[in-house]
């Protein structure tokens, strides 16, 4: 069980990223790729710094994998195709479908990895005990978001909204082999720290091209002044990278995403509930507080049955 609390618990501080990035966002001028690129440039600096604290040689051996297949640099892409998908989502279908069609892509990706092996990960029996378990997450989510209660609008209407859903649920399965690839590379390089290294860098040369095409000016300009906190979403990132290629090899990529998504509800529902870092003020009621009960009896469900 100590491993599902970690994913939960490295799950739990991530509305936190989102808090800081936004934030960050402000202060480079409302480009959301500079500060995407700013949070993968801290969290490479940082997970280069523990690697060389914990291991002694920051250095991944990325030889050693090179004749794995050319998909395990992928987890890199992945992660920054969730970033931008999340930030085009979000004017189009709305804040509540933009979090959970990706969760829903995260669950079923996960199950076919557990399922079939995908990508060089270890089998793990996905029987009706799991299944069930990942619906009734889903049924804990869709409550705690008070989904039933959010009617489409006139531009979350139409064919092309129903196209940008489908973009929402392939990001998250995008996602989920992220923490897949993540996880094999680990076993490749050294250390799921050395993975992390590999993951992020790939990612924040990925957000720098894009930055030179889309946001060149921005690049040399000087972030203005904001509270300390914006900063943080880097450590965040490099903290949930490495979560995920430690636990995934573990736990399997459904039960790692699962725990990860139930820390993430819980995190946000708490920062919610207090207003922290810029959060809109709103207390826990009984409605939410029942669905996240479900949330974690899903969780549970998935890891024991």
């Amino acid at each position: 069980m100590l491993p599902l609390l970690a994913a939960v618990c490295a799950g739990f501080i991530i509305p936190l990223q989102s808090a800081a990035n936004s934030r960050l966002r402000l202060s480079v001028g409302g480009k959301p790729v500079v500060s995407a690129l700013i949070s993968f440039t801290v969290a490479l600096a940082a997970s280069v710094a523990v690697t060389a604290a914990l291991r002694g040689n920051p250095v991944p051996d990325v030889a050693a994998a090179a004749g794995t297949g050319w998909w395990v640099w992928l987890g890199g892409v992945m992660g920054v195709c969730f970033i931008v998908g999340n930030i085009l989502l979000f004017p189009r279908i709305g804040a509540v479908q933009t979090m959970v069609l990706p969760i829903l892509g995260q669950l079923a990706m996960g199950m076919l990895v557990d399922r079939f092996g995908l990508f060089g990960a270890p089998v793990h029996s996905v029987g009706p005990g799991r299944v069930l378990g990942a619906l009734v997450v889903l049924a804990g989510i869709a409550l705690v978001l008070n989904l039933g209660r959010n009617t489409p609008t006139a531009h979350t209407a139409g064919p092309s909204a129903w196209a940008w859903r489908a973009v929402g649920v392939a990001i998250g399965m995008g996602s989920a082999l992220q923490t897949t690839v993540n996880g094999v590379l680990g076993t490749m390089v050294g250390s799921s720290l050395h993975a992390a290294e590999v993951n992020l860098f790939v990612g924040a040369v990925l957000l720098l091209l894009i930055a030179v095409c889309t946001s060149p000016r921005q690049l040399v300009r000087r972030p203005t002044p904001g509270p300390w906190w914006m900063w943080l979403g880097g450590f965040v990132g490099a903290t949930f990278v490495i979560a995920g290629a430690t636990l995934a090899p573990i736990l399997g990529t459904a039960t790692t995403v699962i725990g990860l998504n139930a820390g993430t509800i819980l995190g946000g529902q708490v920062m919610e509930s207090v207003g922290a870092f810029g959060a809109h003020k709103r207390p826990l009621d009984a409605r939410r507080v029942a669905g996240l009960a479900l949330v974690f009896a899903g969780v549970l469900m998935v890891r024991l049955l």
